[in-house]
């Protein structure tokens, strides 16, 4: 049983107080619940910040090329993953707790599907535990496109799907989350970049928060297909993008520098 859930069972003998009546326990346990549910989800929150920098420092230390160091992070970002795989799990249990009756039940529900699920999750390898991890799978891509910008990236893990048929996947995987570095509404390269996060279509900072204020708070998404609205609380900042925009720039800039000599030459 996780320490968060063993935590909140003060409420077992509160329950069982004979001053108590009616639904006085099943009060309790859904108040216990909710306070879970909520420290979960700060929890994933502050999780997902730390991936968020886990990618921005591996790009950055892959780009100076400390190899070393990638790999500490590489090893950070898998135990994250972890971690969101454990909330995942109370998330999932604690939601089935609910519908019991009474805290003993429920603990002891909870209890059987934690040590259950984390035996099978141990059991694991690694493919299986990061390979079809969409996190860990765009994390090794950025990596990837730092160096190797429009090549296919190798299967991560030995046992995986031959070239062809990881491409189909990845197509699944990443469908509704492909990333241009251009506006789609000022159709030049993205500056200070946002991501939606109902969506994952990506803007300049400026151009969308206008778009949005004109259309009095509420704006429909500008890419073409989209059905999705977007308020000012739907957009994140995104650093990663802005990296990679960073990137690609100074990759075409090369490109034509090369051109540019070789035509002198």
């Amino acid at each position: 049983m996780s320490q968060r859930y063993r935590d909140t069972q003060g409420f077992n003998s509160q329950s069982n107080d004979g001053n108590n009546a009616g639904s006085g326990p099943q009060i309790q346990l859904q108040s216990r619940l909710h306070s879970l549910r909520s420290d979960i989800q700060t929890t994933s929150e502050l999780i997902e910040q730390a991936v968020r920098l886990c990618t921005i420092t591996g790009l950055d230390l892959s780009d100076i090329g400390d190899t070393a160091k990638v790999q500490q992070v590489d090893q950070t970002l898998r135990s994250l993953i972890d971690t969101q795989q454990s909330l995942a799990l109370e998330q999932r249990l604690i939601s089935q707790a609910a519908s019991s009756l009474d805290s003993e039940t429920a603990e002891s529900q909870y209890s059987r599907g934690y040590e259950r699920e984390t035996r099978k999750y141990a059991a694991m390898d690694e493919r299986e535990r990061y390979g079809e991890s969409v996190v860990y799978r765009e994390f090794r891509q950025q990596l990837w496109d730092l160096k190797h910008e429009g090549e296919p990236m190798p299967a991560l893990f030995g046992g995986e799907e031959g070239e062809e048929d990881q491409e189909e996947e990845e197509e699944l995987v990443f469908a509704g989350a492909r990333i241009t570095y251009k506006c789609p509404i000022t159709a030049t390269w993205l500056t200070d970049p946002v991501t939606s996060k109902k969506c994952k279509h990506s803007f300049s900072g400026d151009a969308i928060r206008a778009l949005i204020r004109g259309q009095s708070g509420n704006a429909a998404c500008p890419v073409v297909g989209c059905a999705h609205r977007i308020t000012l609380r739907d957009l994140q900042q995104d650093a990663i993008l802005e990296r990679k925009v960073a990137n690609h720039l100074r990759q075409l800039e090369e490109q034509e520098s090369a051109a540019t000599y070789t035509m002198v030459q």
